[in-house]
């Protein structure tokens, strides 16, 4: 269920000067655009952490058939493809990761939340797998898609604390693929908020002495 509606910024990128190329030497010119997804700007406060751990958001994984430049689309159950003239201007795994770090951030599950450059010691370090972001085409619209694979550990024992999978799928509110990448930005922000409540729930059971300690 997604808590509101987008705020984050599509930042979409010319990438001619004149911000469309003509194909052929002729005929109708052809928009070439980036996009990027970035976390909202929010002004409210980031509470306090409940302890004082260390949190390292490692650099995220990619299925394969997501590793390319271009947005990719699917269409019924075996159909795939990438736009020609759309693309990302960062790979969508390292987009993922920073709308996750944010959300861990801003709800203070830790006192750190580090991505890059990563911390010389991490008293747990989460991992993801980006499986799925992309835009899927229906009769009745299109629909940003993303499935995310997370694990937790704590480096000192190799134990996992937390291993969850979290899917969205949000409509585009039209048939084009900067509404897709909007969506997919609303469905990463409430991926990211899930997750924190999540690992927020399992820390502090960690810090009760629930979970068989707490960090290193």
């Amino acid at each position: 269920m997604i808590r509101r509606a987008a705020l984050f910024p599509v930042v979409l990128l010319a990438l001619t000067a004149a911000g469309c190329i003509s194909v052929g030497g002729g005929g109708d010119p052809v928009d070439d655009r980036a996009y990027d997804l970035v976390p909202p700007l929010r002004s409210d406060p980031v509470p306090e952490s409940a302890g004082l751990e260390t949190l390292e958001v490692a650099s995220f994984t990619v299925d394969p058939a997501l590793d390319r430049d271009e947005l990719v689309w699917r269409r019924g159950p075996v159909e795939i493809g990438g736009y020609a003239h759309h693309r990302w201007a960062r790979p969508p795994a390292e987009a993922a990761r920073s709308f996750v770090a944010d959300a861990l951030h801003r709800a203070g599950v830790c006192s750190v939340v580090a991505t890059d450059p990563a911390p010389e010691r991490a008293d747990y370090v989460l991992r993801a797998h980006l499986s799925r972001c992309e835009e899927v085409d229906g009769e009745e619209g299109w629909t940003g898609v993303v499935e995310l694979r997370v694990v937790v550990v704590r480096p000192a024992g190799r134990e996992e604390i937390l291993r969850r999978v979290y899917a969205r799928s949000v409509p585009a509110a039209v048939r084009n693929p900067g509404a897709v990448v909007e969506a997919i930005g609303q469905a990463l922000e409430s991926i990211g908020e899930d997750l924190a409540a999540d690992l927020g729930m399992v820390l502090e059971a960690e810090r009760a002495g629930f979970g068989g300690g707490g960090g290193m």
